[in-house]
């Protein structure tokens, strides 16, 4: 199953800044279902945002200005996900792009304009992490509903007079499934990853591995002096100096912890340190990040951290700022303590390259492990994000991953422990 994980970027015209927001809150405060663009309408969407992104820094208001940012993650390709957004959205799109200093379409009905327009401004990530892959968002919420009806089914034999075993409470379940034709789908749902999907990644990480390893050695002499140069670079580089903006932390609570789910949306964009070496290392760590998540990470954890469902990183503006954009379960203070306990090596490897990030040694020693300082800074690189969309607020990375396993499971010859280990599972 292909995923594609993306964003589209766009300069929003300043006077019309406001108004934009005022329009995304909107829909911000009903994703699902509101007058100008209801996501629900999208069977292959997992996540969507939009949030607009204006800089503190006065220079950096001039080098940047304000953009509009709207991520997706969906099933397939690009261009039949294009046609989605057009059939289904494309008058709220219509709406919202013509506060951006570059749409000149003049009506929704410009198809081959609207698709011109979004794969002008497509940002793919150089990096990004799927929490449950090979799932559809279509099969998430039929294996959701499967789940809920095999635990409804197994608390009405539980509490019936006659009490059952295990075995035959595993053989009712199985029953009841293979008699309903609402779960017919259930035996001829494939595999989470083809053979293929599940071992090129290998192929391609150990031989771009390889041929790192090669050049490195190669040009030896360059890459000893590059790597001094950069701890050089490191022993003077600032670092930030006090707390978070207590204002941008207001605004950002305010936008989290919703009472209706379990996940939360993070977005934030931090300019990196100037130089081309900077940026080459940047890349290439995001590059090796990349290939092991492809490889490595593909059972719901990244280093580690079962709470992620979609997450990525673009090196935006020639590589002068990253883009982080992540969907994760649980709280913000949790996500981040779960980063510096348990990655903070390949946290530190990423945004060292950044301003202001604590002082790092070998790019992976020190940094993030100054947990309130890198709080403070990621706080401070956040942005607030204007409109959030899940196709399943109320699931967590670990309750997709489980409902998963019991769809899997339950046609699969088990013995009398497996059965049980079945059971406990619902």
């Amino acid at each position: 199953m292909t995923h594609s994980v993306l964003t589209f970027i766009s300069p929003v015209i300043p006077a019309k800044a406001d108004a934009l927001r005022a329009l995304l809150k909107q829909i911000g405060d009903n994703p699902e279902k509101n007058a100008i663009l209801s996501f629900r309408r999208l069977e292959k969407l997992h996540f969507a945002s939009f949030f607009v992104h204006e800089p503190t820094d006065e220079q950096q208001k001039k080098d940047y200005g304000i953009v509009l940012v709207f991520e997706n993650n969906f099933d397939g390709e690009l261009d039949p996900y294009l046609s989605d957004l057009y059939n289904n959205l494309g008058d709220g799109l219509h709406q919202i792009y013509q506060h951006c200093s570059d749409y000149s379409i003049m009506s929704a009905t410009e198809r081959d304009n609207m698709f011109s327009y979004f794969k002008a401004h497509v940002i793919w990530p150089n990096a990004y992490h799927i929490g449950n892959t090979g799932r559809e968002a279509r099969r998430i919420l039929d294996e959701r509903t499967l789940h809920d009806a095999l635990e409804t089914r197994a608390d009405e034999l539980v509490d019936s007079e006659n009490k059952s075993s295990a075995l035959q409470l595993f053989a009712s379940l199985k029953g009841f499934i293979a008699s309903n034709s609402k779960f017919s789908w259930v035996p001829g749902v494939g595999p989470r990853q083809t053979a293929k999907e599940k071992y090129l990644p290998w192929v391609n990480f150990a031989a771009q591995a390889s041929l790192i390893v090669l050049l490195i050695i190669l040009l030896l002499p360059i890459s000893v002096i590059l790597a001094v140069v950069l701890l050089g670079k490191e022993s003077t580089d600032s670092e930030k100096a006090g707390g978070a903006d207590n204002d941008n932390i207001r605004n950002l609570v305010e936008s989290e912890d919703h009472t209706i789910s379990v996940q939360n949306h993070m977005a934030s964009i931090t300019v990196v340190k100037p130089g081309w070496l900077r940026r080459l290392t940047l890349w290439l760590v995001l590059r090796t990040i990349n290939l092991l998540a492809r490889a490595a990470a593909t059972h719901g954890e990244l280093s580690g951290i079962p709470s992620i469902h979609f997450a990525h990183w673009s090196m935006i503006d020639g590589g002068r700022r990253l883009l982080f954009v992540s969907n994760f379960d649980g709280s913000w203070e949790n996500y981040l303590d779960d980063f510096i306990d348990k990655a903070h090596y390949g946290l530190t490897a990423v945004w060292s390259n950044t301003v202001n990030f604590p002082r790092t040694h070998f790019l992976v020693l020190g940094g993030a492990t100054d947990g309130p300082r890198f709080k403070a800074i990621a706080r401070d690189s956040q942005t607030v994000t204007n409109a959030w969309y899940s196709a399943y607020l109320d699931l967590t990375v670990q309750n997709i991953d489980n409902s998963s396993s019991i769809r899997e499971d339950i046609f699969t010859p088990l013995d009398p422990t497996g059965q049980e280990a079945w059971l406990q599972r619902l």
